[in-house]
């Protein structure tokens, strides 16, 4: 299964819940608008505490790059520029599912800011969206994710 020609044809409306870094819940929106004939998809992600204060808004272009990689430009709020994930792992399940990762450099490398963001499309319909970092001199770790389902 192709991820891009998945998620295009899909559903494009989602809701869920999850957990942030800090081990607060929330719930969130993510509405998935195809580009130009299909060739890209914007992701766009909110989440919002359980109290109402949005803690997170992301917009995400999933694409192919000129080497033919499929990549992922996602802009944040925590972060003040906007950092290329490039695909460094597909796997299949034996139920249907696929998970992609993102990677924006090596995870060892503690010298610099690194991120994974993890897209996971199963087979009941839902979507899972992850985000894994660490710091300059930090550990690496799974941060955040939530789980959608189709609206």
């Amino acid at each position: 299964m192709k991820l891009l020609t998945a998620l295009i044809s899909g559903p494009h409306k989602f809701a869920g819940t999850g957990v942030n870094h800090e081990g607060e819940n929330f719930t969130a929106t993510l509405v998935l608008q195809p580009l130009v004939a299909g060739s890209a998809l914007m992701f766009h992600y909110v989440a919002t505490r359980t109290d109402g204060v949005q803690m997170h808004s992301e917009a995400s272009l999933l694409g192919f790059g000129a080497d033919g990689s499929l990549c992922l430009w996602p802009v944040m709020v925590e972060l003040p520029f906007v950092l290329p994930h490039a695909q460094k792992e597909f796997t299949t399940s034996a139920d249907g599912g696929v998970s992609v990762v993102f990677a924006s450099g090596p995870r060892d490398d503690m010298s610099v800011f690194r991120e994974e963001i993890t897209i996971q499309l199963k087979p009941s319909g839902s979507l899972v969206y992850a985000h894994s970092w660490g710091m300059p001199g930090g550990e690496f770790a799974e941060r955040s994710g939530c789980e959608f389902r189709p609206e």
